[in-house]
């Protein structure tokens, strides 16, 4: 089942980038962190009371607050570039947090890496780095587009650190207290950096808005439980490569819904990636 619920999350993370523009006509991006974590640690809560009677939420844990920091260096500058460029552009995250999940395996966890996994992975983290540059000019990431690639590479770097986290407690804790813990920590420090840089309401109220930020939190609520399940059975870099099959339908909704552009460059980076996918996940002879 641990394939099926990365794909699953995969799906319903596609409509991430999409919601996060919509919410931004509401929101500021640090305060659209704080509400996906402020609702997320809300669906949890009513699940454990509902599932138990009662909140028992071991907060006490060294990993427990490196993670949700991690997920909160996630948040905050994912949400800050996908709202000044494409609804697609978080996807390059993925990239950096599989590279940085490969060295962590590598280094720490002392897993061994076949050719054709390697050369997947590499295929995979290419074909996401081509529809990231998109044909650009080198100097625009190093100039208007500088601040927005950062925002990237930290977000990637603190999926991971999430990831990890998650990893290396799942086995030991119930997932919806685990996700709790962590996303409690997640909201405390987005809380720090809300409260000194407002205001945060970037435009006028609408249904539309609030309905949205609603689903993005129940969304990367049970996202990341599905996540939580799926990583028991699954090797980390595995789930990971699985989990950023989303780019292909992030840039799907933002070509149907926004009118984002699909250039060769974006198809090219996308069979590649796909490709890649396929080496990964071959059975092993």
């Amino acid at each position: 089942m641990g394939y099926f619920y990365l794909i699953l999350q995969a799906f319903i993370f596609s409509f991430g980038g999409l919601m996060i523009k919509a919410a931004g006509g509401m929101f500021s991006p640090f305060l659209i962190s704080g509400l996906r974590f402020a609702i997320g640690v809300a669906i949890l809560m009513i699940i454990l009371r509902i599932r138990s009677g009662h909140f028992r939420l071991p907060m006490a844990n060294r990993i427990l607050l490196i993670g949700g920091v991690c997920k909160a260096l996630h948040c905050l500058p994912e949400n800050f570039g996908i709202m000044r460029g494409v609804s697609y552009g978080g996807i390059l995250v993925w990239p950096v947090q599989t590279v940085v999940i490969l060295i962590f395996s590598a280094l720490f966890r002392r897993e061994r890496f076949s050719a054709r996994m390697l050369a997947g992975t590499a295929l995979c983290v290419a074909g996401i780095g081509v529809v990231s540059w998109n044909g650009a000019s080198p100097e625009i990431f190093l100039t208007t587009q500088a601040v927005t690639l950062l925002a990237f590479v930290l977000a990637g770097i603190g999926a991971a650190g999430f990831s990890i986290s998650q990893k290396k407690l799942v086995d030991r804790m119930d997932i919806v207290e685990l996700n709790t813990s962590m996303f409690l920590y997640g909201l405390i420090t987005v809380c720090i950096v809300l409260v000194p840089s407002g205001p945060h309401l970037s435009g006028r109220f609408t249904w539309a808005g609030l309905i949205t930020m609603i689903a993005l939190g129940a969304i990367t609520c049970f996202g990341f439980l599905l996540q939580a399940a799926a990583v028991k059975t699954v090797p980390l870099l595995s789930a990971t490569i699985i989990q950023s099959s989303s780019v292909i339908l992030n840039i799907v909704w933002g070509v149907l819904l926004y009118g984002d552009p699909l250039t060769a460059y974006v198809i090219a980076g996308s069979a590649m990636f796909l490709t890649g996918i396929v080496l990964v996940n071959l059975p092993s002879k």
